[in-house]
């Protein structure tokens, strides 16, 4: 029993780290009837790394960094957000996307 429970806890850790991508929590959000907006005070934790928020490693390209902040500010600009208060989450984005940009000076 011991054995099949750490296997199910090994699988759900995996599928809950495929599953947080910004989209993916926005969605949730929108299922639960939550507001974004409340992610502040929701995550207590401290500055995230700029690769994670973008949900990219630390290899990508410039292009695919730019790709990505492109889609990701489609997916949560206000006036095309699936979910509402999605500022604060947009503007983590933003910041983490100037971090890089300014990292590699592009």
């Amino acid at each position: 029993m011991k054995a099949l429970s750490q296997g199910l806890l090994g699988c759900m850790d995996e599928v809950l780290g495929q599953a947080m991508t910004p989209e993916a929590i926005l969605g949730l959000l929108a299922a639960m009837g939550r507001d974004a907006s409340r992610a502040p005070e929701m995550s207590g934790q401290k500055e995230a790394e700029p690769y994670h928020v973008l949900g990219l490693d630390r290899t990508a390209t410039d292009e695919e960094v730019k790709t990505r902040y492109r889609k990701l500010m489609f997916i949560l600009h206000p006036d095309t957000a699936a979910t509402r208060g999605t500022e604060y989450v947009c503007q983590q984005v933003t910041e983490a996307y100037q971090k890089i940009a300014r990292e590699r000076g592009f």
